[in-house]
């Protein structure tokens, strides 16, 4: 399943300040493209984790966990009881694809946490030896994909376009401007790929008027992420659907990076 929504991050009322954010030395990936740099702030630090990091069934399940228990809150009235957003199999798969951002909280900052800005290379034998123990604790995740060019994705059907979706925090790390600092580091990851155009997808009720949703909106708006189109939520994911608690809109955001 695609990167579908991204309802993690409560609207923060500060914001990390852009002088705290250290972007990692530019590198470049074994596909030859610029890596997303490792942002970093004194406690925290994002970024892509090697595919060895799939077997750890630990860091994984916490991550599915965290996801989930985001979209009970998030989404709220729109879901039929018992419906999860992920598996810790699909995260695992993200993973290994290289598609999954991950956020950790480390001790210090990120010279003395141990924590290495080449992981975005999905380099395994740097994640070994460059990783201090104990391992960093995942606190959140943001899933980043490229989509091929086509009619499906809107506008140019030439044009490649980045997506990010599946943006999920713990909750005792909230409303601290991590959430924004993950929006960015997917949208320079998305820049570092050549791609000029990164979209979101959102789903909201028609039935009534979901608040989190609303304020949701807004906060990607202030980010520069205007609404460009509806799809069809049930031709897109006909298994997901049925599992809906009533009517839905399906609603396309997209950000110009260059």
């Amino acid at each position: 399943m695609a990167c579908r929504e991204n309802p993690g991050d409560v609207i923060a009322s500060t914001t990390v300040p852009a002088s705290t954010l250290t972007p990692a030395p530019t590198t470049t990936g074994d596909d030859g493209v610029a890596s997303a740099p490792a942002y970093s702030t004194e406690n925290y630090e994002i970024e892509i984790p090697p595919s060895t990091a799939a077997d750890d069934a630990p860091f994984v399940d916490r991550l599915a966990r965290i996801v989930n228990e985001v979209y009970v809150e998030a989404e709220a009235g729109i879901w039929r009881d018992g419906f999860q957003r992920t598996s810790a199999a699909e995260v695992a798969e993200l993973i290994r694809a290289g598609e999954l951002a991950v956020a950790y909280l480390v001790n210090g900052n990120s010279n003395s946490s141990g924590v290495s800005n080449k992981n975005d290379t999905n380099d395994d034998k740097g994640y070994n030896m460059t990783r201090s123990h104990p391992q960093p604790q995942p606190i959140g995740c943001v899933c980043i994909k490229k989509l091929p060019a086509g009619d499906d994705n809107g506008g140019d059907a030439r044009e490649e376009k980045g997506e990010f979706g599946m943006l999920a925090l713990d909750a005792a790390h909230r409303g601290g401007g991590l959430g924004r600092a993950m929006v960015r580091f997917a949208e320079e990851r998305c820049r570092g790929r050549g791609l000029a155009t990164v979209q979101l997808e959102l789903l909201f009720p028609t039935a009534f008027e979901h608040a989190f949703k609303a304020r949701l909106q807004r906060w990607y708006a202030r980010m520069g992420y205007a609404e460009v189109r509806l799809r069809s939520f049930a031709n897109d994911f006909p298994r997901l659907a049925p599992l809906l608690a009533g009517p839905c809109e399906y609603r396309i955001f997209e950000k110009r990076l260059v």
